[in-house]
């Protein structure tokens, strides 16, 4: 195996392994959730989205703090990783954000046939309250898109600068943050951004995320192998 497909081979193997974990974890969550609605035929909002996106921000992760020095150890060039690690990771949002709607569906054609009473929470319900299956799914997708892209980010910003500096700059940004929206009715923004259009919202959101994965290339290709030392 050359060293091309054995990047390709090893990030896909590694990442795999999160998929499985996380999808099981979210699907006993919908068995519980429907037992207990069945059980004491009870009626409430349930949320299965918490697994699969804290996944996504795993996968981010691990990718860079953990694949990246073992691949480049067995051969690989800091460019062959980056281009199979976005490839392998978008893949993997995609299978994430699938194997969840999948459940969501099953969900709610159980609800629709009166098996329990159970709703659930979404990003679609910007878009409707009522269940638009390819509407959720893009939503859901986007939303997926932006967290690989933003724990990519931070992740790489964290292996060039250090735990210091980039603690430094986050909680600044963070602080900025903070006083912008206690000036600004941050409510009312976000209700007149998506009475726009919420699908072309989500759409930007998701290009953001693919803005902020492709700027770690950069930042990636001279990169230390490991992290900067924890008070540099």
């Amino acid at each position: 195996m050359n060293a091309v497909k054995g990047t390709y081979r090893l990030l896909f193997e590694d990442m795999r392994w999160w998929l499985l974990l996380f999808s099981a974890i979210t699907l006993g969550l919908a068995v519980i959730f429907i037992a207990i609605g069945v059980i004491f035929e009870v009626s409430f909002s349930a949320s299965l989205f918490g697994p699969i996106y804290g996944a996504i921000c795993t996968i981010a992760c691990i990718g860079i703090v953990y694949s990246f020095p073992v691949l480049i150890g067995l051969g690989s060039t800091r460019k062959q990783f980056l281009k199979s690690y976005y490839f392998i990771a978008s893949i993997m949002v995609i299978c994430f954000i699938t194997v969840l709607n999948i459940i969501y569906f099953i969900m709610h054609t159980l609800n629709q046939l009166g098996v329990h009473k159970l709703s659930f929470f979404h990003p679609g319900m910007f878009y409707s309250m009522n269940y638009h299956i390819l509407a959720y799914v893009w939503i859901d997708l986007m939303v997926g898109f932006l967290l690989l892209g933003l724990s990519a980010f931070l992740t790489v910003s964290w292996k060039r600068l250090g735990t210091r500096n980039f603690l430094i700059i986050f909680f600044t940004f963070n602080l900025l943050i903070t006083i912008l929206i206690n000036i600004i009715n941050i409510t009312s923004l976000l209700e007149w951004v998506f009475e726009l259009n919420v699908i072309y919202t989500f759409t930007i959101v998701g290009f953001i995320g693919f803005c902020l994965l492709i700027c770690t290339f950069p930042m990636m290709k001279h990169a230390p192998l490991v992290m900067k030392a924890r008070n540099a």
